[in-house]
């Protein structure tokens, strides 16, 4: 199952520059869910997503514990996404503040010249705890050991990712509540649900959009079930 906060719109809302000197050669990886395996006997407690299937997005990127003041750029705790890397580093996006939704985020804290420029990016050593901002004014690096980094894997919603979900609501004699729901990573389309109800005394397979549910034992707390095809019929 994929359980995980997700990053909402991570690279859209993230301070980058254009700089060319910044490379941007990292992709994240789009991955397609399937939960259960067919004609698996699973059990979920109520309220559970019996069946899931579609996309998922993830990227990689680093995740400071605490916050970092380098050369008075004040970065904040958080995941900075990855958006490239060579030989010797990767190199990250971050918002402009102090971050939201659990995303890294760079404040200027002034110094002797007072900073005016955000930094081209966040970078990151491949061989050591050391973290770096590209300066803005003009691109070298200024870096910090003290504080240390943590590589790490997260989810990030793309506007490509789609995914539909059988949640299970429950039983109420020989009627089992069914739960659907679809989300798009598109931020303009929102969620849609709706609830079904199937008669258990008439047959103990239900279907929904193709697809097709054995339930071996339902009640009020849990419902145990195979899954015979999946929403794409496969």
């Amino acid at each position: 199952m994929f359980k995980h906060s997700k990053i909402t719109a991570a690279i859209l809302t993230i301070a980058l520059s254009a700089c060319a000197s910044t490379p941007r050669n990292y992709v994240p990886v789009t991955t397609q869910i399937s939960y259960p395996e067919l004609s698996t006997r699973t059990t979920v407690s109520i309220g559970s997503d019996m069946l899931r299937q579609g996309t998922a997005t993830v990227t990689k990127g680093i995740f400071l514990s605490r916050e970092n003041n380098v050369n008075n750029y004040l970065l904040s705790k958080g995941f900075y996404p990855q958006i490239g890397e060579d030989k010797k580093w990767t190199y990250h996006a971050f918002q402009v503040g102090t971050g939201l939704n659990g995303l890294g985020g760079v404040t200027l804290t002034g110094g002797i010249f007072g900073q005016t420029m955000y930094p081209q990016s966040i970078l990151a050593s491949k061989s050591e705890q050391k973290t770096c901002v590209k300066d803005g004014f003009i691109g070298q690096n200024v870096c910090d050991t003290e504080n240390g980094f943590e590589r790490v894997t997260r989810p990030v919603i793309s506007e490509n990712n789609f995914q539909q979900t059988l949640i299970y609501s429950g039983r109420v004699g020989d009627r089992v509540k069914i739960g659907y729901r679809e989300s798009s990573g598109d931020m303009a389309r929102p969620a849609f649900s709706n609830e079904a109800e199937y008669d258990l005394s008439v047959s103990n397979e239900i279907a929904y959009r193709g697809a097709k549910i054995r339930i071996i034992e339902a009640n009020n707390q849990s419902i145990t079930y195979e899954v015979l095809s999946n929403f794409n019929v496969q």
